[in-house]
């Protein structure tokens, strides 16, 4: 029996599974929070308009004689790139540059940048634009430190969530993360979600050694992106903080970062949305997305992202998007199980009124991220969701969600209800 199968069969079944799941959840959240300050890598964040023309100094104090920047080519056409290039050029330190990372990244994206890393002689790894290139950026790392091995390899435990130390040596070229959008936090994370078109699977290569070693949150960066793409990449942050702190495994470590990046966005978005040049706005809007990827760390994620995970990868949709749209309806569903701890982000985030009860502040967060959708023109459903998928994406979800600590636990029929749900089969009803 594949490894995949039994664990199918241990989360349908009824309440042994639901304890099976649960004993596993309260697990990993305990060995989540003793082991993070001591096993993950230590990170330096540089802040600040401009801050990327640093870059290249960092590189070199490091050791780095050459490294390759990975990005996309609208980023590389527009120019964004310059103020790092600039810097760059003027310090004489060489670069090579691939820009042909798609949203979600492919294997195929991978092993081009990775040809191209050892055809130019690099050292070292720049990780520049959105989670897409910051996960390309990420697997490439891991197929410099293990080229012995396929991501399809390096994701081996059911080609979702394999956790492992054996990148932890000093083959893992230096990387740099230089974001520029704010919401994926994929910048200080130990994972790298890459898709497999073919087979319609997106792969997570998880290892300690993969986190940025320098990140440059420069929100000058930033100033030029669509309202929309501002929007679904900021609930995207939120979602980030929300999943961990909401779980089994939330930590009081992960708990500040997660409260803090909630806030964040609920202070700054308007001011972006209205302004897209606000720089004080725009920077506390990238410590936000730094905050979700550190919540992500520390306490992990629930159901929110594997369902969007296997969505966007099914139909080919833009992440936030699916966040924006699930997210509600999951917390919803969740109901009293989250109760408690929802209400009390919630509260201290500044979104629900701390007289109300806890039931009503839960509901309260609910409603903002539902306004915050409306408000922005993030669609509230996502019809393209099939019903010949169903099986397909639900046997995924219950899958990849089996190491998560997340409180409630569905069996395949509820995530083919819950599918239907998110589809809109119910909007009016």
């Amino acid at each position: 029996m594949r490894l995949e199968d039994a664990i199918l069969k241990i989360a349908d079944y009824g309440e042994v599974g639901r304890n099976v799941k649960k004993g596993v959840g309260v697990l990993a959240g305990g060995l989540m929070d003793i082991a993070f300050p001591f096993l993950i890598p230590t990170q330096d964040v540089i802040e600040g308009p401009k801050s990327s023309a640093r870059v290249a100094e960092i590189l070199k104090r490091n050791g780095s004689k050459k490294t390759l920047i990975i990005t996309d080519k609208t980023l590389h056409e527009l120019g964004i790139l310059d103020t790092m290039l600039k810097g760059m050029d003027d310090a004489g330190f060489p670069y090579a540059i691939y820009d042909g990372v798609e949203p979600n990244p492919s294997i195929e994206n991978v092993e081009a940048a990775f040809a191209m890393y050892q055809k130019e002689g690099c050292d070292s790894l720049v990780g520049f634009g959105g989670g897409s290139s910051m996960d390309a950026c990420k697997a490439v790392s891991c197929r410099v430190a293990k080229p012995e091995q396929t991501i399809k390899e390096m994701g081996r435990l059911m080609g979702y969530f394999p956790i492992s130390f054996s990148l932890a040596n000093s083959r893992v070229p230096y990387i740099v993360a230089v974001p520029t959008t704010a919401g994926t936090g994929a910048e200080s994370t130990v994972a790298a979600v890459i898709s497999d078109h073919a087979a319609d699977k997106k792969y997570t290569v998880t290892d300690i050694s993969m986190r940025p070693r320098t990140v440059f949150l420069d929100a000058s960066l930033a100033t030029g992106l669509p309202p929309r793409v501002t929007a679904v990449t900021a609930i995207d942050a939120v979602s980030h903080c929300v999943e961990g702190y909401i779980s089994y495994g939330h930590n009081p470590r992960g708990d500040e970062w997660a409260v803090k990046g909630v806030r964040l966005v609920k202070d700054n978005i308007e001011a972006v949305m209205a302004d897209g040049k606000d720089l004080v706005a725009r920077q506390n809007l990238c410590t936000a997305a730094y905050c979700g990827g550190q919540s992500l760390n520390m306490e992990t994620t629930g159901y929110i992202h594997p369902f969007c995970h296997k969505i966007g990868a099914k139909y080919g949709l833009v992440h936030g998007r699916c966040i924006g749209a699930v997210m509600p309806i999951i917390l919803e569903d969740y109901g009293d199980v989250v109760a408690p701890r929802l209400s009390k982000l919630a509260v201290a985030a500044g979104i629900a009124d701390p007289n109300a009860s806890q039931s009503e502040q839960a509901k309260q967060f609910i409603q903002w991220v539902r306004d915050f959708d409306a408000k922005y023109g993030i669609d509230p459903y996502i019809p393209e969701i099939r019903d010949e998928d169903l099986d397909e994406i639900a046997d995924s979800i219950m899958v990849e969600i089996f190491v998560y600590p997340n409180k409630k636990v569905y069996t395949r029929d509820e995530i083919k209800h819950l599918l239907k749900v998110i589809r809109g089969d119910y909007a009016n009803a």
